[in-house]
């Protein structure tokens, strides 16, 4: 399929033109233009079409493959994911940042940690470091009323040079944090799953061994798509409430 020049992007819109070349090209996905299993256009077809550089094509598609719509397949191309039902619900990060907020207004930490160390294989994964890369480690149990609630640990590279206390991790989340320190905050990648907990865990919680718990990973990234902190958290399944609103378009 050849989409025509009227069908891309407003060039007078605001914002950073990778993330209007990303929104265009993911409403063909949705709305069927790409079926499941259908080859997108190159890298060099997009610069075409919407008149912009490789470096923002290329960020594009970066950003269709993080959140598991597309693949590339070397030597082929690039393809829609054959199940698209197993692409993750897109949201906006100012609703994020302010559930973080009030999260960190109606609770409180204890237990909390800060230090510098090595990051792990994941923590690398995640955030897109070299081995033997260091990050700053954050712990800290939340209470909610005096009851452990949620078991939460974030990493920060530490070549961001961004450096926190324990005071400012007992007064604000992270993401909260980060945004004071002049980190520019555009994007995250949070998955929520189920889990059960250990020894370890339910000590954190109060809770007993094999208790049910939701475990969150988020991944944040900022304004040119550097992955900038991960988080990994367990909540109490007796806890924890997420609400979602769902709404069918034109009604």
């Amino acid at each position: 399929m050849v989409m025509q020049k009227s069908e891309t992007i407003d060039h007078a819109l605001r914002g950073p033109r990778y993330i209007h070349v990303y929104s265009t090209v993911r409403g063909w996905i949705y709305q069927g233009s790409y079926k499941p299993g259908a080859r997108l256009p190159t890298e060099e077809e997009l610069c075409r079409l919407f008149g912009v550089s490789r470096i923002t094509t290329r960020k594009a598609v970066d950003m269709l493959v993080d959140e598991g719509l597309v693949l590339r397949q070397p030597g082929r191309g690039t393809f829609v994911v054959e199940d698209l039902a197993d692409a993750p619900v897109v949201g906006e990060m100012d609703q994020l940042l302010r559930k973080v907020e009030r999260l960190g207004k109606n609770s409180r930490v204890t237990r909390a940690e800060v230090i510098e160390v090595e990051a792990d294989q994941d923590t690398r994964k995640d955030l897109d470091l070299p081995d033997g890369a260091r990050v700053q480690k954050a712990s800290h149990v939340r209470l909610n009323d005096k009851q452990p609630v949620g078991y939460v640990v974030t990493y920060v590279p530490a070549s961001l040079k961004v450096r926190f206390d324990l005071k400012e991790l007992n007064d604000s989340p992270m993401l909260t944090l980060l945004e004071r320190k002049g980190v520019d905050i555009a994007s995250a990648d949070q998955v929520i799953s189920a889990t059960l907990a250990d020894s370890q865990l339910a000590s954190l919680l109060d809770t007993v061994v094999g208790a049910p718990l939701v475990h969150i990973r988020l991944v944040v990234f900022d304004s040119r798509r550097r992955p900038v902190e991960r988080l990994v958290a367990w909540y109490r399944g007796d806890y924890y409430h997420h609400h979602v609103h769902l709404t069918r378009k034109g009604r």
